[in-house]
């Protein structure tokens, strides 16, 4: 059986007799038929509220009994009915059907006492009866759940679909999904149903999840993505974000992460990785300068440090070595990271800005890495602007067969080579 009906009939027997007393006509407090009513009211409240129930039942029954007041016969077949007591409920109802035998109410309570013994044909006759002249949500609710239980699924179908007009209840909703899906074999009305209800209401997790759940079975990524989103838009949780970016990531849509992240503002250090990812180092480095200005974390001025070098590379001026060695001059104050030593001790060597400075760099960077690869191809590069070939062959020699897909490292290698053989 499903999951959502199996709740439902838990959920109505509920609904039909109340927890508390909001459900019912309330308890006439300061309206009394004799001196001690209103004592006997709050004293049978209070047996309620600390789960003295037998007691509460009494007190009730003694308030039915003084009173004639059919209300108080109804609360004390509420309490047997939720506390399983089959003999007092049905002795209450007998007092109760008898006195008025049209309550809605102690009706209901009857309705879930077939359902409890799975007198489903009894449940039914009562229900109709009902229904002729009460067809309001929670009696429709309780007839789609006694024709599921009977296996006629179109007639409850017919019943939570008339619930569902009423007010467009999410947890109807999911019902009438259940039998479309499970058990009427029509998936397609399904999903549509969840769509239109979550476009014209609202998208709520019941009904968000459910939706995810089948598109999930029929690997619909695209319905995924589209409902994380819905549920980001709606509830604000970066938990629904995350998913979205997980899964255009994961489908190889950076353009489409790219343009989440962009337009929701959320987790601006993963729209910067992505960018880098991309080698897109204009809008990386514009990302790196925002949250510089939102943060004041010198890190970010590291990275707007590297981006800079890395979208100029090839097109290098004075005025932008300038700009990134004040980047550099400051970040290094304050961060003592492996990654910003070599790249500006590289940038110093490169450029021949002070090969003595980048050498110092590097070996920084070294003495926290010193199995760094990159790190020792800077430290080859210083010491050949150096003069230095011999020792700067011997640690490309190191290196050198794990990197021959570097352009720029085995153009290093070369240029140290050449310097060998002149020499």
């Amino acid at each position: 059986m499903s999951r959502y009906i199996k709740t439902i009939i838990f959920i109505l027997i509920f609904s039909l007799t109340g927890c508390s007393l909001k459900e019912a006509e309330p308890l006439p407090i300061g309206q009394k038929s004799f001196e001690t009513e209103d004592y006997l009211i709050l004293s049978a409240l209070e047996y309620q509220k600390n789960g003295q129930e037998k007691s509460a039942i009494e007190l009730y029954q003694l308030l039915y009994k003084k009173s004639s007041k059919v209300h108080y016969i109804i609360e004390a077949a509420k309490i047997a009915f939720i506390g399983n007591d089959r003999e007092a409920t049905k002795k209450l109802l007998d007092i109760g059907l008898k006195a008025q035998p049209q309550n809605g109410e102690l009706r209901r309570i009857l309705i879930g006492e077939y359902i409890k013994e799975k007198n489903y044909k009894s449940a039914e006759k009562e229900i109709l009866e009902l229904l002729k002249t009460d067809k309001s949500i929670k009696n429709l609710k309780i007839a789609g759940t006694i024709y599921f239980q009977l296996s006629n699924h179109d007639l409850a179908l017919k019943y939570f679909e008339s619930a569902y007009k009423v007010n467009n209840d999410g947890d109807i909703l999911l019902n009438i999904i259940d039998i479309l899906y499970n058990y009427l074999d029509r998936k397609d009305e399904a999903v549509a149903y969840l769509e239109t209800h979550i476009r014209m209401q609202s998208c709520e997790l019941n009904t968000c999840f459910k939706l995810i759940e089948i598109y999930g079975r029929e690997k619909n990524i695209d319905g995924i993505i589209s409902t994380y989103k819905k549920l980001y838009e709606r509830f604000g949780d970066e938990k629904y974000a995350k998913k979205v970016v997980e899964l255009l990531v994961y489908e190889k849509d950076q353009n489409g992460a790219i343009r989440f992240l962009e337009n929701s503002g959320y987790n601006q250090k993963m729209l910067l990785q992505i960018y880098v990812s991309m080698n897109n180092f204009k809008s990386a480095y514009k990302v790196a300068q925002k949250l510089f200005k939102a943060t004041a974390m010198i890190d970010y001025m590291g990275r707007m440090a590297i981006y800079e070098y890395e979208l100029n590379r090839n097109n290098m001026t004075k005025e932008i070595l300038d700009s990134i060695s004040s980047k550099f001059e400051k970040v290094i104050l304050t961060l003592h990271r492996p990654l910003y030593y070599n790249y500006y001790g590289y940038l110093l060597i490169d450029h021949d800005l002070d090969i003595n400075k980048g050498i110092g760099l590097v070996q920084e960077a070294l003495l926290k890495e010193p199995n760094s690869p990159f790190y020792l191809d800077s430290l080859a590069w210083g010491l050949y602007k150096q003069g230095k070939c011999k020792k700067a062959k011997e640690i490309m020699d190191t290196i050198i067969k794990n990197l021959k897909d570097e352009e720029e490292v085995m153009m290093h290698y070369n240029k140290i080579q050449e310097c060998i053989e002149k020499k």
